[in-house]
């Protein structure tokens, strides 16, 4: 297998439940974390984080977002379903996309890794 192939083998999808938004990153290299925030433990959200160019966002047409406090996030939904897929940070100073693994397929949900935080 070529090193391409094999790059694109090991890549992740997520979709939202229309299918309306598919998301593509690498595989996940720590475990999800349950964030326990006002926010994200409303959402339900189990995150892993990547660098911007590591994640590939197709249907951004039909994403809407929400910001909230000092708007340093950016939590990213399906206009048609209402699936949060993934939150981007606003501004430049930490560039990460967290993808919601809530999202995964059910075989690959089945067997990830998660942990808590602390709720701060």
């Amino acid at each position: 297998m070529s090193a391409m192939a094999e790059t694109q083998a090991a890549k992740r999808t997520i979709t939202c439940h229309c299918k309306a938004i598919r998301i593509t990153f690498p595989p996940l290299r720590e475990p999800a974390l349950e964030c326990l925030c006002s926010v994200c433990r409303r959402y339900g959200a189990l995150w892993a984080y990547y660098k911007p160019d590591e994640v590939h966002v197709e249907g951004e047409e039909d994403l809407q977002s929400y910001s909230y406090g000092r708007k340093r996030l950016s939590f990213n939904r399906c206009k048609k379903c209402g699936c949060m897929t993934h939150y981007t940070i606003v501004d430049d100073t930490e560039p990460r996309v967290a993808i919601n693994c809530r999202m995964m397929e059910k075989a690959e949900y089945d067997v990830l890794e998660s942990e808590q935080s602390d709720g701060e």
